[in-house]
């Protein structure tokens, strides 16, 4: 079973994701754009490096992704990039290999020339930043507001775990508002930032909080019942499960309102209520985007209160984002019909339409999916026969689940890795658990490939247990003979795991020369 620090871990990894910044003159709107930046880093001579990637990410909420660029800074510490958006205004986050964690928060305009510079200090710290539109806020809020987010996450009220396991959902539901009413006081405390920040920060942590724990009710109850029976399981009647009608709390949510499009949280949290089993919403597949609405408008407005706005806009472009995410699928030419004959040319066709370009290429990177049986061994002997069965192969073993945002978002930035080493004889061996459920870990793995293994809970607490891993996702990489050579926790970024790999696999032919020689 997931323990709660490593489920923690797991928030604390997502969370890590810069804060929101907005622009004070209107709210965000879907709309498809490409926008040029241009900056420089201005880094001191007792940390500069021979060469510095520079780090920009993007939310595509319409699209449910968040996209990746970096770029290499000039010796000057310059840079120049293109990204595409989905949103007139578009939240980022930039960051450098000084520290990949210490991001610093710019808004993009469709339209709009976009510079942005920024100062480290001697410690490594980003302390100055500048932009051509500061949006209405401070440098000092935008640099501090990350600091004041991780503080919402990191605190706690000190009181013994309540039972809830065995009440009605909505004292679940109850709790979960509390909890955020208690971490909201927070953003009242010095440095202070504006109503406006603060405002958007919550709304982004608190629909973070819905789809990583309300939403995995099944799986937050198992835990309060570990948690209050001195780590027993319980058995399927300790455990009620909710019904339809439970998720009525959504109506609380404001789900239409446009600055949740600033939120990183809001694309996961649409997904998350696709993918519910309990909603139990219909893949849209072939279906007219009109009927598919329809269907959709039968279950949720009742429980949202509304059948028409943005947040139906997103669970469109969400829909089609899980084919393209869960099964690195492009469109269906029926597919293509369909969202040309109901956006007929807007913005929003343009976004999916691109998104499917974008996918009919990396489609072609995908490994072939093998799923394997566990092997028939004693924990303490279960990763040596994994691993075994490899044998000549550099094994890179990535521990992930479905609920995991770091883990799904490593996955998909690991594809140009995969791509580097696809005739290095490397494999990439992916182990999950119960805790992601087993048909939807079926649906991701279709888009992930490689070697799959499905543990059992006790097998996979076993692993990560004798291998000190309290959070995930994490990794292990053996060499040809099946020696285990690096562990990391929390995923490095391509370069650094490459050069990981390169050591391994340089090690490799060095021995392998060696012995021809004798």
């Amino acid at each position: 079973m997931l323990s709660f620090k490593m489920k923690l871990t797991c928030v604390v990894l997502l969370f890590l994701l810069p804060v929101i910044a907005v622009a004070q003159s209107g709210d965000p709107v879907l709309q498809a754009g490409t926008v040029d930046i241009s900056g420089e880093v201005t880094i001191p001579k007792a940390i500069k490096k021979d060469s510095v990637w520079l780090f920009l990410k993007i939310p595509q909420p319409f699209t449910g992704e968040v996209g990746l660029y970096k770029t290499l800074l000039d010796s000057t510490g310059r840079f120049v990039l293109k990204v595409n958006t989905e949103t007139n205004v578009s939240r980022c986050a930039v960051s450098t290999d000084i520290n990949i964690n210490n991001q610093v928060t710019i808004l993009l305009k469709n339209s709009h020339e976009n510079k942005i510079s920024f100062n480290y200090s001697d410690d490594g710290i980003i302390n100055k930043v500048k932009v051509g539109d500061s949006t209405g806020f401070t440098d000092e809020e935008l640099i501090q507001s990350l600091n004041k987010f991780s503080e919402m996450i990191s605190e706690r009220s000190g009181k013994p775990i309540e039972p809830l396991y065995n009440k009605k959902y909505s004292a679940f539901i109850d709790h979960a508002n509390e909890v955020l009413r208690r971490k909201q006081t927070i953003l009242n405390k010095p440095p202070l930032l504006s109503e406006r920040m603060k405002e958007i920060l919550f709304k982004d942590y608190s629909l973070a909080v819905y789809h990583l724990h309300v939403f995995d009710y099944e799986g937050e109850m198992i835990l309060n019942y570990r948690n209050t029976n001195n780590g027993r399981m319980p058995d399927s009647s300790e455990v009620k499960k909710p019904t339809r009608s439970d998720y009525s709390f959504l109506k609380n949510l404001d789900l239409n309102n446009q600055l949740y499009l600033y939120s990183f949280s809001y694309p996961t949290f649409t997904r998350e209520l696709l993918l519910n089993n309990t909603l139990n919403i219909p893949r849209i597949q072939d279906t007219p985007i009109r009927e598919w609405t329809r269907n959709v408008n039968e279950i949720l407005q009742p429980l949202i209160g509304f059948d028409h706005g943005l947040f139906y806009d997103m669970l469109v472009g969400n829909a089609y984002a899980m084919q393209f995410e869960l099964e690195l699928k492009p469109l269906t030419l029926k597919q293509i019909e369909n969202i040309k004959n109901y956006y007929k040319g807007s913005d929003l066709e343009r976004v999916l339409l691109r998104r499917n370009n974008d996918i009919i290429r990396k489609a072609k990177l995908k490994e072939t999916l093998v799923v394997n049986n566990t092997p028939d061994v004693s924990f303490k002997e279960l990763m040596n026969a994994i691993v075994s069965r490899y044998k000549g192969k550099t094994v890179i073993v990535d521990f992930w689940a479905t609920w995991c945002v770091p883990c799904i978002e490593a996955i998909k930035e690991s594809r140009d890795l995969k791509k580097q080493l696809a005739d290095r004889d490397v494999v990439f061996v992916y182990i999950s658990n119960p805790s992601s459920p087993e048909k939807l870990w079926e649906k991701h793995i279709q888009g992930i490939g490689g070697q799959q293994y499905y543990l059992s809970a006790k097998e996979w607490e076993y692993l990560l247990d004798s291998f000190n891993f309290d959070g995930i996702p994490a990794y292990l990489i053996f060499d040809r003979n099946g020696v285990l050579k690096d562990q990391i926790t929390g995923y490095p970024g391509n370069e650094a795991m490459q050069r990981k790999v390169e050591a391994v696999l340089e090690r490799d032919l060095s021995s392998k020369g060696q012995a021809v020689s004798q």
